[in-house]
């Protein structure tokens, strides 16, 4: 169908520009995913090895990035720290922003995945003669991981959506594209399906990840 309604041949044409958005989309999320889980991790074993002064330091950061808007995150590192000399590109900054949000979020799922684990679990571990540290590694966080997953899922999903307010300073994911095309051909429906669609896809994919990473852990701790 063609006309005014909603132009198909329009969408079409600009599709190739809307995929580049998306790749840029894509992208963004796996490394701001990884990242931010890596810093869940590090986090979480810092507050398990119980240094005051570093518990400190893990517990002000998740308050940090949790009690404030990601928005105004991302324009104090990209607008704000300049004003200090410390100068990084959009992309840099969104990248890094996005981290350590994501990065707060999930510090918190795995911290309540190792608190509510059964004291007799660890006791278990002790009575062996097991380190603390290898009780940890090798008992406590393996078991926490398989409770945490839908958990980490969904900020993992929070976070890949987040990534369209990088917009906002001007990184070229595919919001950016979508609006960008909206004001050079004032046709915002077909740019605004082309965005539902790519999201939805994106969404639907890490779903199924997820239900296969939970499948697969299952299988294991079946063993």
């Amino acid at each position: 169908m063609t006309g005014t309604f909603f132009d198909w041949h329009y969408l079409w044409d600009a599709t190739p520009l809307l995929l580049t958005g998306l790749r840029l989309t894509v992208v963004l999320a796996c490394a701001c995913i990884a990242a931010s889980i890596a810093i869940g991790y590090i986090g979480v074993t810092i507050l398990f090895l119980e240094v005051p002064v570093l518990r400190r330091l893990v517990r002000g950061y998740i308050a940090l990035f949790r009690s404030t808007p990601l928005l105004v995150q991302i324009f104090f590192f990209y607008f704000g720290l300049p004003e200090i000399g410390v100068r990084v590109d959009a992309l840099t900054s969104g990248i890094i922003v996005l981290s350590l949000w994501g990065g707060a979020y999930q510090l918190e799922n795995l911290r309540g995945a190792v608190d509510s684990l059964p004291r007799r679990l660890i006791e278990a571990a002790r009575s062996l003669g097991l380190h603390p540290l290898r009780t940890y590694c090798f008992i406590i966080l393996p078991v926490a991981t398989r409770t945490v997953v839908p958990a980490m899922m969904n900020t993992a999903v929070s976070t890949t959506k987040n990534s369209a307010l990088l917009t906002a300073i001007g990184v070229p994911e595919l919001t950016y594209v979508a609006m960008d095309n909206i004001a050079n051909s004032a046709r915002g429906l077909e740019n605004f399906f082309a965005l539902f669609v790519g999201y939805l896809i994106i969404v639907a994919v890490m779903s199924c990840m997820s239900s296969l990473v939970e499948a697969r852990l299952g299988r294991g701790f079946a063993r």
